[in-house]
């Protein structure tokens, strides 16, 4: 009887936990060997430049008669401070006239002279480039490239234009373009598409800007300054 009786209890006791969702089965606990976490990093990165021209005089170039050029003998220095490893450069020129009648850019025919037109030249080269190398007569030799803005001219428009080669792919540089840049081969020649940071190598992030312009042989207003500004934008490389 009493034997009965611990089985009845038994199957009871089973039979309880079962209801409750429990196992009866024993478990044993086992540590894993490896664990990992995820850390998520979001780099903040910009493209930026500096330009510097050493006094605001070696901007103004006076007084200058019609139908003649002009340079700039001392260049701007253009300066590539990305946190990105390699940058690209855009070029857009604009003109004004505050009080006066404002030419236009000489888009086309650059050297004639049209009225009221202003013939434009960019051109970049490396720092060791000397004023004189460049020479002074417009649309001749390795600088003053071109009569029209268009695709290896170094004529200045209006419009946002790509700076040295373009079709890169960093580090290597592409062959297409060719604006605002000596011809191949020449003093201070640089294919200006993929600038690294001043950070990373300094002499290559940093160029020289010299500029030339052509006066046009008349014009409507002989009484107010031309104001030339010439936006430099620092992106991906084109």
């Amino acid at each position: 009887m009493k034997t009965k009786m611990r089985r009845w209890r038994t199957a009871a006791l089973a039979a309880g936990l079962c209801m409750a969702g429990l196992s009866v089965k024993p478990v044993s606990a086992q540590a894993t060997t490896t664990a990992s976490l995820t850390v998520t990093i979001t780099p903040s990165a910009s493209y930026s430049l500096s330009i510097t021209t050493g006094s605001t005089a070696a901007m103004n170039l006076g007084s200058v008669g019609l139908n003649s050029s002009t340079f700039t003998v001392s260049p701007a220095t253009v300066t590539v401070t990305s946190s990105y490893a390699y940058t690209g450069l855009t070029l857009q020129g604009a003109i004004t006239s505050p009080s006066g009648t404002a030419w236009t850019f000489a888009t086309s025919g650059a050297i004639s002279g049209a009225q009221d037109t202003l013939g434009t030249w960019a051109v970049f080269t490396d720092t060791s480039v000397p004023w004189g190398t460049l020479g002074t007569t417009l649309n001749t030799g390795n600088y003053w490239v071109g009569t029209s803005s268009a695709t290896s001219s170094n004529v200045v428009g209006g419009g946002v234009v790509p700076v040295g080669m373009t079709g890169n792919s960093c580090p290597t540089e592409g062959s297409a373009g060719a604006r605002f840049i000596p011809l191949s081969g020449a003093t201070g020649y640089k294919k200006m598409g993929c600038l690294k940071s001043n950070s990373t190598d300094a002499p290559q992030a940093t160029s020289y800007l010299w500029l030339g312009f052509q006066l046009p042989t008349v014009t409507t207003d002989a009484s107010h300054a031309q104001l030339v500004s010439l936006t430099l934008t620092a992106g991906a490389p084109n």
